[in-house]
C-alpha cells in the first residue's frame, strides 16, 4: 500500500517546455545511488501566471534497510527538478526531505463501526488517503484484516465474518492506523467510518472535530508532523 505526495513546480522563467521530477527513497542517514534505480515523472502543466505544474506522487509506507535487513517506515525522501527549456536542458540542486508518521487511535465504545479508515492528505486534500485501520486482537494472518477489504471479492461476506469477529471481542474497540508525510508539514485528516453489517443498519459517514460531513472540506483535524 501506498500515500500520496503533491509535488508542484512553479515557472520563473518564459519558454519552459517541460518539468520532470527525478526522486528516491532510502533509509535515514543514506544517500540514493542515482545511476543504479531512481524514479522520473513529467509534472502536469496546470496553467496559471506564474504557469504552475505539478505531480502526485505515490509514496512508500516503507523502504527496505540494505545495511540493517529490516524496513523501516521513517525514511528519506531526495528529489531534483531537470527543466526542458528552449532547447536546452538543465536541473536544480538536490533537495532532500525526511518521512515521517503518525499513528492514529479511534476508540468504538459501543461496537458501532465495523469499517473504518483514516482520511487523510498532505498539506491540503488536493490527493486523500485512505488508511483502513483495524483493532490489534484481529489475528495478524486474517483474511479479513481491514487492509484487505479492497480486494476482496465478496463484500458482503467481508462484512458479516469482520462484524462477527468484532462482536465477540470485548469493548471498547480500537482501531489503529498511520499517516505519512515530511517532517515539518501538516496533514489534514477525518475519519471515515462505516457499519456495514447487519444490511439493515448500513451507514457510514465522514467524521471530523465537528461532526459527520462530507469528505474533505473545513471539518478536518490538522496535525503537524
Amino acid at each position: 500500500m501506498s500515500w500520496y505526495y503533491p509535488k508542484g513546480w512553479t515557472d520563473q522563467e518564459d519558454g519552459i517546455d517541460q518539468v520532470l521530477i527525478h526522486y528516491s527513497c532510502t533509509p535515514p542517514g543514506q544517500w540514493p545511488d542515482w545511476s543504479w534505480r531512481h524514479d522520473a515523472r513529467v509534472l502536469q502543466d496546470v496553467g496559471g501566471f506564474p504557469r504552475q505544474r505539478l505531480k502526485v506522487l505515490r509514496m512508500p509506507r516503507e523502504v527496505w534497510d540494505m545495511q540493517h535487513g529490516w524496513s523501516t517506515p521513517e525514511y528519506r525522501f531526495h528529489y531534483y527538478f531537470e527543466i526542458h527549456q528552449n532547447g536546452h536542458r538543465w536541473t536544480t540542486d538536490l533537495f532532500t526531505e525526511d518521512i515521517v508518521y503518525r499513528d492514529l487511535e479511534y476508540t468504538d465504545d459501543n461496537g458501532w463501526v465495523t469499517n473504518i479508515c483514516i482520511y487523510w492528505s498532505v498539506g491540503d486534500w488536493r490527493a486523500p488517503v485512505y488508511s483502513p485501520m483495524e483493532d490489534p486482537r484481529i489475528p495478524a494472518g486474517s483474511e479479513f484484516l481491514a487492509k484487505n477489504y479492497y480486494t476482496y471479492d465478496d463484500k458482503e461476506r467481508f462484512h458479516r465474518q469482520k462484524y462477527q469477529m468484532l462482536y465477540e471481542l470485548g469493548l471498547p474497540h480500537r482501531f489503529h492506523s498511520r499517516m505519512w508525510g515530511p517532517r515539518g508539514t501538516t496533514i489534514v485528516q477525518q475519519y471515515h467510518v462505516g457499519r456495514m453489517y447487519p444490511p439493515e443498519e448500513k451507514n457510514e459517514t465522514w467524521l471530523g472535530p465537528l461532526g459527520s460531513s462530507a469528505p474533505g472540506g473545513d471539518n478536518c483535524w490538522t496535525h503537524r508532523l
